[in-house]
């Protein structure tokens, strides 16, 4: 029998798994003690750093080897301590190279390319540094976004750009460096989405035009090119740098193009050429700030005979806007400032939103529209006379109106035909309408089939109210109304009027709700003390509170905000 004091020569441990990496072993002998049995004399120490603690999703790879060594009975005949021995060394082997197995880097490259496009682009290329497995994955994301925060560069200077204009042009130049670095390395697959937001102009023309071209090429699917200076809003415009102008030509011969959205901002285009076979799956277009005339619109518009959402804002040479498509379904026209009339023809069209002043409207067949949004500015202005000059509304249940202006019950009156089919009525009221708050009464009057009713009002309470002589329809009930939702509330007291003439007629009300943050749009909107505002939340609350809860039924769940 062997002394405790001569052990058998040590032996590395057989992991039973060539894909498992060996490493050295170190055994060394502890002292003898009667407390310990023989078998237990043996320790073993590994030469590495010590070990971390192996990790959850780990575990059944450690019970699958355990279960592998066990059946190796050549092993545990050795000698008494062998197995356990064994056992120990095992364990020690495998969690070593769990630990250091690369799990990520075994993934396909399909995958590892999704992950790194769900990175910016400065990101997604630091990975080429880790190793040779990663080092030419990122030149194929399918996610190419430049702008200031893709690209690690400081935002808070493009504040300073109007008054430092060394630093805009040191500014551009960065960008654009970084961004042909980063082209020039990319493969030019299959690209997803291709973004560039950064104030550039036609000054950049050659590397912007490089840039569009390589889009085209790489068969993308979604084109944005944003270029407006949100800054010189705000400042002078000391760069009298005219805008880029977009080039249509490498969409002219459509063979690989999958273009689905395009976006442009701030530029122009010019004119516009006779095959654009390129934009044939294009299914969304929004044109924000561009210069264009109205022959190029139309051009644009006719070769998408797939668009299905349009968008046209801020687009100021825009005189007669003709829009003919029969697959397009969303259509949005906003603040153009000389448009003067709109012409449409598409028999498919369901949503519609137009933004602005007054403008004369030519639609003649609009079977399926279901949704309109009309918002006008001009204080002498009715919503309701831009909807009267729509033809037949078959399919109409939403109407989203912003009304300027107060409107008097005889020109309310001269609209409600306008108003059988709806089931959502929405009124954004701009000024105080004291008693002409009656009209909206009448104006749900010739709606049956109402369920939804809004308001959000802008004005302020800054006087006690007067009592007001209010003259309300009489024989009057809203069978189907369950909805209505106040916002923007002030404690007027015309819409506490109009509040308890709706709960005495809605007998199917199930919620209502008051809302007392200020809803102002943004044309309207102006820099307010903030004290002022939440004494005014203050006060429509307790009004709200003491005045309208009392009236509110018991089956309706009231709430104020």
């Amino acid at each position: 029998m062997e002394s405790p004091s001569s052990p058998a020569p040590a032996t590395p441990p057989a992991t039973g798994d060539d894909c498992f990496a060996m490493k050295k072993w170190q055994f060394k002998l502890r002292k003898p003690s009667p407390a310990i049995h023989s078998a237990r004399q043996w320790r073993v120490v590994q030469s590495a750093k010590p070990q971390r603690r192996m990790r959850d999703h780990d575990a059944p790879i450690m019970s699958t080897a355990h279960q592998l060594h066990a059946h190796e009975p050549s092993r545990d005949a050795m000698s008494p301590c062998s197995g356990s021995l064994n056992k120990t060394m095992c364990t020690q082997d495998v969690e070593q190279t769990v630990q250091n197995c690369d799990w990520i880097s075994t993934l396909p490259d399909d995958i590892l390319i999704k992950i790194l496009s769900l990175l910016t682009v400065s990101d997604a290329a630091m990975t080429d540094c880790l190793s040779t497995r990663w080092r030419h994955l990122w030149k194929n994301v399918d996610c190419l976004i430049f702008d200031l925060y893709s690209l690690r560069m400081p935002e808070s200077e493009i504040c300073y750009y109007h008054q430092k204009p060394c630093l805009r042009k040191a500014q551009v130049t960065k960008f654009v460096r970084k961004t042909n670095g980063f082209l020039r390395n990319h493969y030019g697959n299959r690209i997803k989405e291709f973004t560039i937001r950064f104030p550039l102009t036609s000054v950049n023309a050659s590397e912007l035009d490089h840039w569009i071209r390589f889009a085209a090429s790489a068969s993308t699917e979604k084109l944005c090119l944003d270029f407006y200076d949100k800054n010189r809003s705000s400042c002078l415009d000391i760069f009298p740098d005219e805008p880029y102008n977009f080039i249509l030509s490498p969409f002219s011969n459509g063979r690989g193009c999958q273009l689905g959205e395009l976006t442009l901002s701030n530029c122009s285009l010019g004119t516009t050429p006779e095959n654009l076979s390129g934009f044939a799956c294009l299914h969304f277009l929004k044109l924000s700030r561009v210069s264009l005339a109205d022959a190029a619109v139309s051009n644009i518009i006719s070769s998408c005979c797939a668009l299905r959402s349009l968008i046209i804002e801020f687009c100021d040479q825009l005189f007669h806007l003709t829009i003919t498509c029969s697959q397009l379904l969303n259509l949005n026209v906003e603040f153009c400032n000389d448009l003067s009339s709109v012409c449409i023809h598409a028999d498919n069209l369901d949503k519609f939103a137009y933004k602005g002043h007054n403008v004369n409207i030519e639609y003649k067949y609009a079977p399926f529209l279901d949704i309109i949004r009309v918002y006008f500015t001009e204080m002498d202005e009715c919503p309701l006379d831009f909807i009267s000059a729509l033809p037949k509304l078959p399919k109409l249940e939403t109407l989203i109106l912003q009304c300027p202006a107060p409107v008097q019950v005889p020109r309310a009156l001269r609209h409600t035909f306008r108003f059988t089919n709806l089931k959502m009525i929405v009124f954004f009221l701009l000024k105080s309408w004291k008693e002409c708050i009656c009209s909206l009464a009448y104006l749900l009057k010739a709606a049956p089939l109402l369920e939804y009713f809004g308001v959000h009002g802008f004005s302020k309470l800054k006087e006690q109210p007067n009592e007001l002589n209010m003259t309300w329809p009489e024989d009057l009930t809203f069978a189907r109304l369950h909805i209505i939702v106040i916002k923007g509330f002030s404690g007027e007291p015309e819409l506490m009027e109009l509040l308890y003439f709706l709960l005495r007629r809605a007998p199917a009300l199930k919620s209502l709700q008051v809302e007392t943050r200020a809803y102002e749009p943004f044309f309207v909107r102006k820099e307010k003390h903030k004290s002022e505002d939440q004494e005014r939340c203050r006060y429509a609350t307790e009004m709200a509170s003491t005045h309208l809860a009392p009236k509110v039924p018991s089956t309706v769940a009231f709430s104020i905000t």
